[in-house]
Parts: structure tokens; sequence; C-alpha cells
């Protein structure tokens, strides 16, 4: 067994690419082309990466070894970078593989490549209710695992559809009332990634909220709303209360609310954009010039329904 990460700390992107090209060197093992591989890479001047395989010397010497022993072959197991967990940044990353060697070839005939998708346009997508459960689960998951031991879970094993790139909230509620509500507005996670990154900020980082504890977990409700693209609007009357959620921008302040929070507040429209600017910041009827709104609607959907 050989430790080693693999790159130092490039893009998502980039991350992707070198760290493809550098497990297909080791299964192939070939220790002359792999450090060769290794070499070449970091020679081509990719922004930010210092190193392709911080352990370069154990996995040569694991190569070797597996040879000696009698393996003829290798096989990606598994591949992520710290991009993927739901409270990394895919701007600076670390990139990180599993690989096994066998003496039979018919172990390595399913060899998965670690080629990540990390483009995907945003699209309007209905769930259904398994796929409504997954994430609501897996919001869970994330919480319970950082209570427990400072464990992020990776979002894997989910439908195409819940990879697309799509913004998404997550609210929780404790005996009916607000207890945490984050979101993130910005269509450039898969979906499964955001809702584990919005569960964490909702359960720790609200800062309207003391952070969510192990014991009161349980009777916590979970909510999420996945959101469409946004879409600007050229007046108040455009805004369908209860079927669009707002986002308002003056300036260099900002506000959101969701298709819900008008109706469960019992506001009308203006009622409404008053509050949205109080929570930018601004002065009631800020709303009437040098603004921009842009609407957009949310699936919604909480665990008590399912």
């Amino acid at each position: 067994m050989a430790s080693s990460d693999l790159s130092h700390y490039p893009s998502y992107g980039d991350a992707v690419k070198t760290d493809k090209k550098t497990l297909e060197a080791i299964v192939a093992m070939n220790s002359t082309a792999l450090r060769f591989t290794l070499q070449q890479q970091l020679k081509a001047n990719t922004p930010n990466l210092f190193t392709c395989a911080c352990g370069e010397a154990p996995i040569l010497a694991s190569i070797t070894a597996a040879k000696e022993l009698g393996a003829i072959c290798g096989r990606i197991v598994s591949y992520a970078n710290s991009g993927d967990t739901s409270i990394g940044s895919r701007s600076r990353v670390v990139g990180y593989g599993a690989v096994s060697f066998f003496a039979d070839k018919d172990c390595c005939k399913s060899n998965p490549k670690p080629d990540k998708k990390i483009s995907q346009k945003p699209a309007k997508v209905e769930l259904n209710p398994r796929q409504k459960r997954a994430l609501l689960i897996f919001a869970r998951k994330t919480i319970e695992q950082f209570l427990k031991g400072q464990v992020i879970p990776l979002p894997r094993g989910f439908d195409s559809d819940l990879e697309r790139k799509q913004g998404a909230f997550v609210t929780l509620k404790k005996n009916g009332q607000l207890r945490g509500c984050i979101g993130h507005m910005a269509e450039d996670l898969p979906l499964c990634q955001a809702i584990g990154s919005m569960a964490i900020q909702a359960a720790f980082n609200d800062r309207r909220f003391a952070p969510v504890t192990l014991k009161e977990l349980s009777e916590i409700e979970i909510e999420i709303s996945v959101l469409t693209p946004f879409e600007p609007v050229n007046g108040i009357k455009a805004i369908r209360l209860g079927i669009d959620g707002v986002v308002l921008k003056k300036g260099t302040r900002s506000a959101v609310f969701l298709p819900q929070v008008a109706t469960e507040q019992g506001w009308n429209r203006i009622q409404m954009l008053d509050h949205l600017c109080k929570k930018a910041g601004l002065s009631s009827g800020g709303w009437k010039k040098d603004v921009r709104l842009f609407t957009f609607q949310a699936m919604v959907f909480r665990e008590s329904d399912l």
C-alpha cells in the first residue's frame, strides 16, 4: 500500500485533466512512463500546479513491488478532488485517487476513468419523489456526519438530473419555526453538491441563529428549494406572488426571497418588495427607482412530504 495525494493546487477543471493523465499512467504500471508523464505535466505551466503527485516515490515503489508480487494490471477504483466536497472551493483544489493492482486481468476489465463532466448548462428539470428523497437524505446525512465526526460526505451516486448545475436553498425548521436558511444562487455547481453545501451553511453559518447541535437534529425538518434560472422583469406587475421568487439589485446591494416567503408572511406585492429592500439594507420604497428585478421559480419539497 502506498499513499499520495494527486495534484496541488490547480483549479477544478485543470485538476480533473491533470489527475486523469496521472492515474492512467499509474494503472499502466510503467514506472518510466509515469515519471515522464509527471514531468511533462509540470512543464505545461498549468496555473497553480505545484505537484502532480506528492508521493511520487511511494507510487513508483508500489508499482515495482506489485510487479514482483505478480501484478499485471491496474484499476482506478475512485477519483475525486477537494472541489467535489460540499465545503470545497473549486478555484484551488487537491486531487485524490485510489488505484489497485491485480494479478488477474479480469479484475481490470471495467476500469472507470476519472473523466468528470465539468460544464453543464442549467436546465429546468422536474424531479420525481425518489430524486427528491435522495437530496433530502443527503442533506441530513451531511449535517449529521459533520456533527458526529467533522466529516463531509461526497455527493456521489446521484442521477444525471441531480448532477445538473442549478441554484438551490436549504431551509431548516424546528417545530415549524425557521432554524436556518441559506442558498446558492449561481448555476455553477452540480445540484447535489449545492444541496450538501447549503445544508452545512444553513446548519452552522446562518448568523441569525446559533449553530445546530446533534441533540436537536432529530427535531429539525429539512426543506429544499431547487431554483430555475433567473429572468429579468420590467415591472413589479410581472411578479406573481406565491409563484415567483424575486431578486432585487440596486447598486452594490441585493437581496432575494424564495417564492413561498410572501404567501407564508401574508404580504402583498408592495409589502414583499419593501421587506426585500430592508433585507438588502435599503429603505422601504427603495424598489421604486434604479433597481433591477429578476424572478425565478422553485421546486420546493420537504421531508414530511415524502
